[in-house]
């Protein structure tokens, strides 16, 4: 149930990723044209930009498609856990689509390695995860809990975007930090919205 729930969604995910890097590459196109007969001296948005938007549309994923889709697949037999796992699994592969563009923005500006790459893989099913941790609380109908999952959300963004630089983390602590934060949403996050109250 959970591998027809995962082709499923891949399919469904796919078709949209498509659809974003189409328009993404579009205006990204339009920007560097319009900017190439302005001097500038500082071009390290074009880097930031095609580093984060990938993520940012992973964390924009993260918060929709859950409060749209979770009852629609659970109508359908799946349980809350086995659409968590398989949306989670559809996200992981094309993450490693999205990875694409980032490696080559980076390449082209500087050298990346080995551990920043994985990190940076890392970071785009984790920002699908802060999205939908920013959500799952609303699905309760408690405004306690839907307070306290915007929280967690926006505490564990800063932790893998403001802190690493303030603190100076080497790549190692970095990825390191990284993995354990995954972990532990892998961990809890499953365990939440399998108490999901759903009128099926």
């Amino acid at each position: 149930m959970v591998k027809k729930a995962l082709k499923l969604l891949l399919s469904t995910q796919a078709k949209a990723t498509c659809w974003f890097l189409g328009i993404y590459a579009l205006t990204m196109a339009i920007v560097l044209i319009v900017f190439s007969y302005v001097k500038i001296d500082d071009t390290s948005w074009i880097r930031e930009t095609i580093i984060y938007a990938p993520k940012i549309y992973l964390l924009v994923m993260g918060i929709v498609y859950p409060l749209v889709a979770t009852k629609l697949y659970v109508s359908r037999g799946l349980t809350r856990k086995q659409f968590f796992w398989a949306y989670t699994g559809a996200i992981s592969i094309v993450s490693l689509f999205l990875l694409i563009p980032i490696l080559a923005s980076i390449i082209y500006f500087e050298n990346i390695s080995l551990l920043s790459a994985i990190t940076h893989y890392l970071h785009m099913p984790l920002y699908f995860l802060i999205g939908w941790s920013s959500v799952v609380g609303f699905q309760f109908l408690k405004w306690h809990m839907a307070i306290f999952g915007v929280l967690g959300a926006v505490v564990m963004f800063h932790a893998i975007t403001t802190v690493p630089g303030l603190l100076a983390l080497s790549e190692l602590a970095v990825l390191g930090s990284v993995i354990l934060l995954l972990a532990a949403v892998l961990l809890i996050l499953p365990r939440i919205i399998s108490q999901i109250p759903l009128k099926v």
